[in-house]
């Protein structure tokens, strides 16, 4: 997920404070580049996706959607979480694409974002890392950046990243992980192509 962005950077640093080096340390490699693991592009896989059981789409939250947000989480081809909050329900914004999908809403206190995505991309030689939070029973990163709260987790078999964002940079609700995880634990299942179901609407 985002652990190995994180241990690229890593790699990567290392090789440009090795490079930036006048005299190498004794015993060194004369080629340092040579040295390190060749880092190439990584393909990205397409992971199984686990399904929850139909019958656990939360209705009332997919009917709060407007119509135009509720196909595009009936077309998704990931498991789609969406904030609890009606307020959030009423004018978000849903993208579906091929291997991901996200969601956008914006209150006059917070901006939260949800991406979903089935992409994982795995380099050879580093491990997965392993978040040491737990967010909605799984392992998680939790980051604040510039005021913005991250909460990075697997679920379904699914990457999901929540963003939460005070409108003031100043607002108690944001001034701790307080908030992100109660909006992560209040994510209810409105549904995707795996919860086709008689009564959906087209």
């Amino acid at each position: 997920m985002r652990g190995v962005p994180i241990a690229l950077v890593v790699l990567l640093s290392a090789a440009v404070a090795a490079c930036d080096q006048t005299a190498p340390p004794s015993g060194a490699p004369r080629d340092l580049a040579a040295a390190l693991p060749l880092v190439t592009t990584v393909t990205p896989v397409i992971t199984a996706v686990t399904w929850p059981p139909a019958a656990s789409v939360d209705r009332g939250a997919l009917a709060a959607l407007p119509e135009t947000a509720a196909h595009a989480a009936r077309s998704s081809q990931v498991p789609v979480l969406v904030p609890s909050r009606r307020e959030l329900l009423a004018a978000p914004v849903i993208v579906a694409k091929e291997h991901w999908t996200s969601f956008w809403a914006r209150t006059e206190s917070i901006t939260v974002s949800l991406t979903m995505t089935r992409l994982t991309r795995k380099v050879p030689g580093i491990p997965p890392l392993q978040g040491a939070h737990a967010v909605r029973g799984a392992p998680a990163f939790i980051t604040a950046n510039e005021g913005i709260w991250t909460a990075a987790w697997i679920e379904n078999g699914v990457s999901y990243a929540l963003d939460v964002e005070c409108a003031s940079p100043e607002a108690p609700s944001c001034a701790s992980d307080a908030l992100l995880r109660e909006l992560a634990s209040a994510l209810v299942y409105v549904g995707g192509v795996g919860a086709k179901t008689a009564g959906d609407r087209p």
